[in-house]
């Protein structure tokens, strides 16, 4: 979020599969620790019980939670993780919480997209705004990851063979 300048005051919108991400969780408490406004958007289906509760704004609808957003996160539908029918179909997902030019548009007109990855093209996120290099973030937030996890592993690996 450098190229924002930090977070403080910044609206930050988490949207889609809400209820099976842990990126959806974690982030929700770093970003509200360094500052942020967050909303988190997508269908009462995916969604946690009692989101409110983490302190965030919920929506339902992808152009009123968008609305004056700086940074909008689409999340992966992980429907490995679904038992049962928690979306009527892709295509009908995408249409109503897929991002897409139109729902973008009700964002800040400087707005950045991410995504922690992988991608399902055409579900979550439209491929034009995914590789979008003047409002997309997605390549450098999965490079960065792969960087944490390896910088984690190590340090575990040392606090293991010294301790």
């Amino acid at each position: 979020l450098e190229n924002k300048k930090g977070t403080k005051g910044l609206t930050v919108a988490t949207c889609g599969d809400i209820l099976h991400s842990r990126v959806a969780r974690s982030n929700i408490s770093a970003l509200k620790l360094l500052g942020a406004q967050v909303r988190v958007i997508g269908p009462t289906t995916l969604m946690p019980p009692h989101p409110e509760s983490f302190g965030v704004k919920v929506f339902h609808d992808m152009r009123k939670g968008l609305k004056d957003c700086d940074i909008i996160m689409m999340l992966r539908l992980q429907t490995e993780r679904m038992e049962g029918n928690f979306v009527p179909s892709l295509r009908e997902y995408f249409h109503f919480w897929g991002l897409d030019e139109e729902k973008l548009s009700y964002a800040k007109p400087d707005a950045l997209i991410m995504h922690p990855g992988p991608i399902n093209r055409g579900v979550e996120i439209d491929s034009q705004l995914a590789d979008d290099l003047g409002r997309s973030l997605i390549l450098q937030q999965v490079e960065m990851g792969v960087a944490v996890r390896q910088a984690v592993l190590e340090l575990l690996g040392d606090a293991a063979a010294h301790g």
